[in-house]
């Protein structure tokens, strides 16, 4: 039986990819002169924000430097570009009803996560977190998945994991989580489903409540 959710962030809660872009952007073409591509930017949401400079530069010697510039840019512009995903308000509460355990698990930083919770009304509704600073290895590594169960108290396998990219469903797939894709992504689908492998996918947030009669029945988690 389904007892706890596993929310990936940006792009499956809350839609930040507008901002996540302008920020890249920003960043890069202030210390490096460029721009890369927006698809190039998108295809590295879900990993860590080290790591997608590393990519997106190809300067390693530079990433701490590209972080504050990073780090800058989004906290100045953060409240005012963070956007709703329709339906996820509707949502969480219906998904608490059921008495299900909410987490969400984040390649972002703690308090840039609890400032998008904020914005969007999503405290009350979430029962854990996990960041980057919480795990060694991030997505799409099984580790910070694996410390949501531990944090919620449940199996990995009483787990579902709900993300927009391949790193987070890797990471659930390697949690032992069930996997859920969202169609709503703005990455790109085919290599979601080639290098993810979800086991579900829904087309909009409240189809997740589909889902879940389906797998347990119909039944309340006490």
């Amino acid at each position: 039986m389904i007892k706890g959710i596993l929310f990936d962030f940006d792009g499956t809660l809350a839609n930040t990819i507008d901002l996540i872009v302008a920020t890249f952007e920003y960043t890069l073409q202030t210390r490096l002169g460029f721009k890369p591509p927006r698809q190039d930017i998108i295809n590295t949401i879900g990993l860590p924000l080290a790591d997608a400079l590393d990519f997106l530069s190809q300067r390693p010697d530079l990433v701490l430097e590209l972080r504050k510039l990073y780090g800058e840019f989004n906290a100045a512009n953060h409240d005012i570009m963070i956007k709703p995903i329709p339906g996820v308000a509707e949502l969480l509460p219906a998904l608490r009803e059921q008495g299900l355990k909410i987490a969400i698990v984040t390649s972002k930083k703690p308090p840039m996560l609890e400032r998008g919770m904020r914005c969007l009304g999503m405290l009350p509704y979430v029962d854990t977190t996990v960041s980057v600073v919480d795990t060694e290895r991030g997505k799409p590594y099984a580790d910070p998945m694996l410390l949501a169960c531990q944090r919620l108290q449940l199996a990995p396998e009483e787990c579902l994991c709900v993300g927009d990219s391949p790193f987070d469903i890797q990471s659930g797939n390697a949690a032992g989580n069930i996997t859920v894709a969202v169609e709503y992504t703005c990455l790109d689908w085919s290599t979601i489903m080639e290098q993810g492998k979800p086991d579900y996918t829904i087309a909009k947030p409240m189809d997740l409540l589909s889902l879940m009669d389906k797998l347990n029945g119909n039944k309340k988690v006490r």
